[in-house]
């Protein structure tokens, strides 16, 4: 069998960066495409900065190692240096698979949260700020807070869906809150109103029914704004309030 030729530098260097680039295109297609496509509508515009910043740091990264591999390998065959300048980039985004997170959240209107959950989350009530969010806007994240944030999302951290109460109102009263969620309830119940805990800002929200993600939410909203009763209403993170977990109106 005659013995192939040796590889130049340059071939041996550009089939190793194709074979890091392969090495994203397989994660991306395998791991990112299908939370893109299924639930790229919740995620919200800081996860979508920095998913795009991460894949834009760590893609010549993974690539410069592919070609490093290729460089040192004296294998003379071209298919076989693709597979070795696969193989080490592969590695590393196959561990970073996966959307890792320690907490549940809701993604279909229904919240599961154990009784210690539950419970850790009425301690902190009084440290809570009423803050409007608009999931579709940036907030004023630098790059350095971007670019460590995208690297986190390209490892699976991040990548966990958020989800947003509908405030129908905000009442320093909580008896007048009590009062407006009762009448939302009285004119249709199925918005299941009720009333949140007090926040920083001294004010009782009166949310309806449980955090779910941004579309559903802001489905919601567009359907009970300018109602006879709800005039307005806004979004707000369910990790910024806490339902008081009584709906006995």
């Amino acid at each position: 069998m005659a013995k192939l030729p040796r590889l130049t530098t340059w071939e041996k260097v550009i089939i190793g960066a194709l074979g890091g680039l392969s090495a994203v295109c397989v994660k991306f297609l395998g791991q990112d495409y299908a939370l893109l496509i299924e639930q790229g509508a919740n995620l919200n515009a800081d996860q979508w900065f920095a998913f795009k910043v991460g894949y834009f740091i760590l893609t010549p990264i993974l690539i410069f190692l592919g070609a490093v591999l290729a460089w040192v390998s004296d294998e003379p065959s071209r298919i076989k240096l693709l597979a070795i300048a696969i193989a080490a980039p592969a590695m590393i985004t196959t561990w970073s698979g996966g959307i890792k997170t320690s907490e549940a959240v809701s993604v279909a209107g229904f919240s599961f949260i154990s009784s210690a959950h539950a419970s850790e989350q009425s301690k902190n009530t009084e440290d809570d700020e009423l803050t409007v969010v608009d999931p579709t806007k940036r907030t004023s994240m630098n790059w350095w807070n971007a670019g460590v944030s995208g690297i986190k999302m390209f490892f699976g951290y991040g990548k966990e869906i958020k989800s947003y109460y509908v405030v129908a109102g905000s009442f320093k009263d909580k008896n007048s809150a009590l009062k407006h969620a009762q009448a939302i309830n009285n004119r249709d119940s199925i918005y299941r109103a009720h009333v949140g805990s007090k926040a920083r800002n001294g004010f009782y929200p009166v949310l309806l029914g449980e955090a779910v993600t941004f579309s559903s939410a802001n489905t919601l909203k567009k359907t009970i704004v300018g109602q006879r009763i709800i005039h307005d209403a806004y979004l707000v993170s369910s990790e910024k309030i806490k339902p008081l977990l009584n709906f006995d109106f």
